[in-house]
């Protein structure tokens, strides 16, 4: 299974796939003027990607032709052998014999194979296309799917029934054509259109797809926002499944036995993305953006933990969900008996609302938000109400949760709020957490007289206020907090990207590495005492990327003492979880 994708963070635009293994050895070009523009070591591409041989093509987004050989099945052994100048970025490749088609937005360019030169081209809107056994084309164009002449004429043949088509293939076992239809259907639809007049002899996966049975829960034949199906020689199908081309955390990658029975499933489910805990799971329940997962905390080994239980996500009735947009921190509340997620964006700005039906549904739906441009400082206490720190008039304030109403939404009236002005030192809030079981608010950000360093970070200080709401107001503490020495190059230092207050201790994770370790430094909330350190082991390879989240961790406290923290991780796709027990 050979997969494309226009951006991939740590610049895998082309993955190799086998038994649920994937090629370690990036593909690259290079050589001459390349890698250009397009990311991924210049393989940055739209799902234009064929195979033929031991030829490996990619289209690229630079409107690059690139050719690799490689031993089909050894997914390391892909070598760059040369790349040719293509007049638009395409779209899809499709690939048969000696020919070669490169699907543009506006023509089809049939090239030879052995001589890489263009044969000929014929214009048409098109979206993708597969070359049939014969050597006709088969074009998806406007939301139909037409049959051409090799030499482009336009034969009037249109397959019926189709949905609302994403993309094709032949079958390489029976010489079917495979369409994936995202539409209410969310089926693989198989045509024999081997006679002059096609017909479509079955269909692949449960009809409705993610929401059919238990809406949102997974199985091996419930498909979702299909974006591209094949077959091996032996009948294996082989699925990709994704609400976007580009880097939005929602990729998964199936493959079924001819008799429908999973044979390995890879998912990706995080790009700018943090996860949240269910509080009321003791750590064995997390929500991401898209998805619910089930943590089983008795396995040892790193990574083996946890299972994707759910897709909480519908696109199809609610395509303008926020959530399929891109990267989002999120909270869970459960307050008075039902959930509430909350999901906040790389640039902050506020919160999206969201409802799941109770007691047990795993869909979630939106349900309102409040937003203000330009603005960082945001938190869920674990009452629901919602904290804005940085609001206007250098002040802070706090939405109460003022219950369901009778379509069973969460109500907030936005034009009702507590506030306060900041303290008079203060010169910008950054963060805000409070803590309603201590009447605890912390505060993140610069005082007068420090430097603003950068856009969206933590700022330099933190500070703790005992009896916030009570009227019994006292500092407790004012703490300097760490910096990344050259984090904005030399000599200019960098403060933290995220804070998170859990249990009785507050971890700060840093934008940028240091000394090559990606921090989460811990100090106790009591008086702000420096504990120690995380940073990425050995499960890892050692390694993570930057944190771009203002809300990269989320944390909790389990009731045997353990304290669980995930983290950001979009360089190689995931969530980092940290398991720690303090000492006594």
């Amino acid at each position: 299974m050979i997969v494309g994708i226009d951006w991939d963070e740590a610049g895998r635009c082309v993955g190799l796939y086998k038994d649920g293994r994937v090629n370690r050895i990036l593909l690259k070009a290079e050589g001459g003027t390349l890698p250009d523009s397009a990311w991924g070591w210049g393989t940055g591409n739209d799902g234009a990607i064929a195979a033929v041989g031991t030829d490996l093509y990619v289209g690229t987004k630079g409107k690059k032709l690139l050719r690799f050989q490689w031993q089909p099945g050894k997914l390391d052994s892909a070598k760059f052998v040369g790349a040719t100048d293509l007049s638009a970025s395409p779209l899809g490749l499709s690939a048969r014999g000696d020919v070669l088609a490169v699907v543009n937005a506006k023509r089809i360019e049939l090239w030879s194979i052995p001589h890489e030169k263009l044969l000929h081209s014929f214009d048409v809107v098109a979206q993708d296309a597969a070359i049939a056994p014969d050597g006709s084309i088969w074009v998806l164009t406007r939301g139909k799917i037409r049959h051409y002449s090799a030499e482009g004429r336009d034969l009037h043949v249109e397959l019926p029934d189709i949905g609302n088509p994403t993309a094709l293939a032949f079958a390489h076992h029976d010489n079917t054509l495979l369409v994936c239809d995202d539409g209410p259907r969310q089926q693989i639809l198989v045509y024999d259109v081997s006679e002059e007049q096609p017909r479509r002899v079955r269909t692949i996966g449960q009809k409705g797809g993610l929401q059919a049975g238990v809406p949102g829960k997974m199985a091996p034949d419930k498909f979702f926002s299909l974006r591209g199906a094949g077959t091996d020689r032996d009948g294996n199908l082989y699925v990709s499944m994704s609400f976007g081309k580009g880097p939005s955390g929602s990729l998964t990658l199936r493959s079924l036995s001819p008799r429908g029975e999973l044979r390995w499933e890879l998912y990706n489910q995080a790009f700018v993305d943090t996860f949240g805990f269910d509080p009321d799971a003791d750590g064995k329940v997390v929500y991401s953006r898209l998805g619910l997962f089930d943590l089983d905390l008795s396995r040892q080994k790193a990574g083996s933990e946890w299972s994707l239980r759910a897709i909480t996500v519908d696109h199809l009735a609610h395509p303008k969900d926020d959530r399929l947009n891109g990267g989002a921190s999120v909270i869970i509340r459960r307050l008075k008996g039902r959930r509430i997620l909350y999901s906040i964006g790389q640039y902050g700005g506020g919160f999206q609302l969201y409802t799941f039906e109770e007691p047990a549904g795993l869909v979630a739906r939106p349900a309102g938000k409040i937003h203000a441009k330009d603005t960082w400082a945001w938190h869920v206490d674990s009452q629901g109400a919602i904290w804005h720190g940085d609001a206007p008039k250098r002040t802070i304030r706090r939405y109460p949760f003022a219950g369901w109403d009778e379509k069973q939404q969460p109500q907030y009236h936005w034009d009702k709020f507590d506030h306060w002005d900041w303290p008079q030192d203060f010169e910008l809030v950054r963060r805000v957490v409070y803590r309603a079981d201590t009447d605890s608010l912390y505060l993140f950000g610069y005082l007068k007289g420090e430097a603003i360093d950068s856009w969206g970070v933590v700022g330099r200080t933190a500070r703790r206020y005992d009896g916030w709401r009570s009227g019994k107001r006292t500092l407790t503490w004012t703490k300097a907090l760490p910096l990344t020495p050259d984090g904005e190059g030399k000599g200019k230092p960098l403060s933290a990207e995220s804070v998170a207050v859990v249990g009785d201790y507050l971890f700060v994770g840093m934008c940028k590495p240091q000394d090559n370790r990606q921090y989460i430094h811990i100090f106790a909330t009591k008086d702000a005492s420096y504990v120690g350190s995380f940073w990425p082991g050995d499960s890892v390879g050692g390694q993570a990327g930057w944190l771009d989240m203002p809300y990269a961790l989320q944390g909790l406290k389990r009731q045997n003492g353990e304290y669980l923290l995930l983290v950001e991780e979009d360089f190689r796709g995931k969530n980092l979880l940290y398991r720690w027990t303090p000492s006594r």
